[in-house]
């Protein structure tokens, strides 16, 4: 009860102050679009966790820097990026796509791969998110919503350096650094975390590298990218309560280049071409590893070729994807697919106060024919920092390879299954200034062809099969303010708060479900930032969350940091009250957990 007191007074303080988020907004642009556009610009729900967040905000891993926004739903199996899934505005882990620079890195054999993601946190340098329906813009599986992971890309010579350590004998170390050459800039990037972790079978051992470059010459650039990681861990009650000594190994390849042409003021041509590898080595019971043990190996790569032209009625984008997946495994077989997609988008602004942008993606897949994919996107500017908006748009997600092979006595897959759909309705209100801000959103997701794991009666196995429908209405408030704004020198540099509210109409006539609907109902989050004596500054988080079926948690989190732009003292506390909870059922997660680390930066350096 306590901590609910603690709660509901900081939320009251909040309700005297409050900011979401503070954004130079003419100078970043974000991708909720085919061309880049500035912030202010965007008629869409999109949130940017900025360097400064990341630096800032008590996140041991890109899942807590994820979970810390309002609507998005992570779920954890284990700690510091073991293994997660990620879901926005109520929709699974399977409808929510990823992308690093723009490249789509989602895994085909299954969702829970998603975040194997070959980039360490310090190589960050933003995080977009974009809420609600993105197959206009991104083709298949932009379901529910986009998380866009922006790599760091300098041009001046600096480096970072992390180590850390803390409870259950964790510790974590990183570097990266960019190096300039001429008309080359290079980086690099090298980070490793371990712990024997909080209960039996939860240790882990978690490795990443990623190289790239990038190179300007005249009116063109080119960038290239190459990331690693391996994850080997304990995977305690990670897929069955039954077998605690699970034990899993994901490693994770990635490589892209990319290009931006100037063909000349008006028209720039953006290709692209990607190849990633997934291998999941993964055991039901180590005691006995040869008892069952899978091994699967899935390929993912394309080509994409992007053109704008700008002229007097706006930015005309179009292009096309051709794509593939392919999966080698003991138990799921081994096959392959083919993707192929065309979009056009136009972006128009008749008038200062009006941005319009509507266009439509073309997919074809495997067995599934050509099919168009529409979206409508416009917002009225009232003044410079105000604005209203409204988009609708069809998004889809096709079926992984699990849910296609899958096969046991239990469970079967189904390899005639098709894509899943929803139609999206969206309205907001928005303000982004220096002393205050605030969103207001509501949201209609009518999804149909739902893939779900059904049955008619007990005596059938589990089948996966198109038939579930499920309206989501959904309502997102948050606001906040920089109290410095107001009063010179104050303590509260600023103060976040968002919440979510979701409902859910689903049907499945004549099937049983074999999953518990256990989604988000209500999310509050709050955040804080503030500055204590001896030039301390602390970061608070307040996440409370409450699901269907399942119950509620309330977590906090919170980081201090001292020092300056040559070197940062940290201490993050996560779980600070030591709450004992689960976010998937029959995985206990960690009470509190200490973690003090030291960052140390160099720039231009010579």
């Amino acid at each position: 009860m306590k901590h609910y007191i603690i709660f509901a007074l900081l939320i009251f303080a909040i309700a005297l102050t409050a900011q979401e988020k503070e954004y130079k907004l003419d100078e970043i642009y974000v991708t909720a679009g085919r061309a880049p556009i500035t912030f202010k610009e965007i008629a869409r729900s999109i949130v940017v966790i900025t360097s400064e967040e990341i630096k800032n905000l008590p996140a041991a891993s890109l899942e807590d820097l994820i979970g810390s926004v309002a609507s998005v739903d992570i779920r954890t199996r284990g700690i510091n990026g073991v293994q997660s899934d990620a879901g926005i505005r109520g929709g699974t882990f399977e409808q929510t796509l990823i992308l690093i620079d723009g490249i789509k890195v989602s895994d085909p054999q299954t969702g829970h791969h998603n975040l194997n993601l070959p980039v360490s946190v310090s190589n960050i340098e933003r995080i977009e998110i974009l809420k609600g329906h993105g197959s206009r813009i991104f083709g298949a599986n932009a379901f529910s919503g986009v998380i866009n992971i922006i790599t760091k890309k300098r041009n001046d010579m600096a480096a970072e350096a992390t180590a850390e350590g803390g409870s259950f004998d964790s510790y974590a170390y990183s570097l990266n650094a960019s190096i300039p050459a001429s008309l080359i800039n290079s980086a690099v990037a090298f980070g490793r975390k371990k712990s024997d972790g909080y209960i039996a079978n939860t240790d882990y051992d978690i490795t990443d590298f990623s190289i790239s470059q990038n190179a300007g010459v005249a009116a063109q650039a080119i960038n290239w990218y190459y990331g690693y990681t391996n994850k080997k861990f304990g995977a305690y009650n990670f897929y069955s309560d039954r077998f605690p000594n699970q034990r899993e190994e994901t490693t994770t390849n990635l490589f892209y280049v990319s290009s931006e042409i100037n063909i000349s003021d008006i028209l720039y041509l953006s290709p692209k071409a990607y190849l990633r590898k997934n291998k999941d080595d993964y055991i039901l019971d180590y005691t006995r590893p040869e008892w069952y043990h899978n091994i699967h190996k899935s390929t993912s790569y394309g080509i994409e070729l992007q053109s704008t032209l700008v002229s007097d009625f706006g930015k005309l984008s179009f292009g096309g994807e051709y794509s593939g997946d392919e999966i080698e495994s003991n138990n799921l077989g081994n096959h392959t697919r083919e993707k192929k997609g065309f979009y056009i988008e136009q972006m128009f602004s008749p008038i200062d106060k009006i941005n319009s942008s509507f266009g439509f993606y073309v997919y074809k897949y495997a067995k599934a024919g050509w099919k168009i994919w529409p979206g409508f996107d416009f917002a009225y500017n009232i003044d410079g920092a105000t604005k209203i908006y409204t988009t609708l748009g069809k998004s889809f997600r096709i079926p992984t390879f699990t849910e296609l092979y899958y096969d046991s006595p239990a469970n079967k897959g189904n390899p005639e299954l098709t894509y899943e759909e929803v139609n999206n309705y969206e309205f907001g209100l928005s303000r982004r200034a220096i002393n205050y801000t605030y969103d207001l959103n509501v949201f209609l997701k009518s999804g149909y062809n739902l893939i779900d794991w059904v049955r008619k009666s007990e005596s059938e196995p589990w089948r996966v099969e198109n038939v579930t429908e499920l309206n989501t209405t959904g309502l997102e408030v948050a606001f906040g303010i920089n109290p410095s704004f107001y009063i010179s020198g104050f303590f509260i540099k600023n103060v976040n708060l968002g919440y979510t509210y979701l409902s859910y109409d689903r049907k499945a006539e004549g099937f049983e479900s074999k999953y518990l609907i256990d989604n988000l109902k209500h999310q509050l989050i709050c955040s804080v930032s503030y500055r204590l004596p001896l030039n301390i500054n602390q970061t608070l988080i307040l996440k409370y969350e409450d699901r269907l079926n399942y119950g509620s948690n309330f977590l906090t989190d919170t980081q201090l940091n001292y020092g300056g732009s040559f070197y940062q003292v940290y201490v993050r506390i996560s779980n600070l009250f030591d709450v004992k909870y689960e976010e998937i059922p029959g995985i206990l997660l960690p009470g509190r957990r200490i973690t003090a680390g030291l960052r140390i930066n160099y720039e231009d350096f010579k």
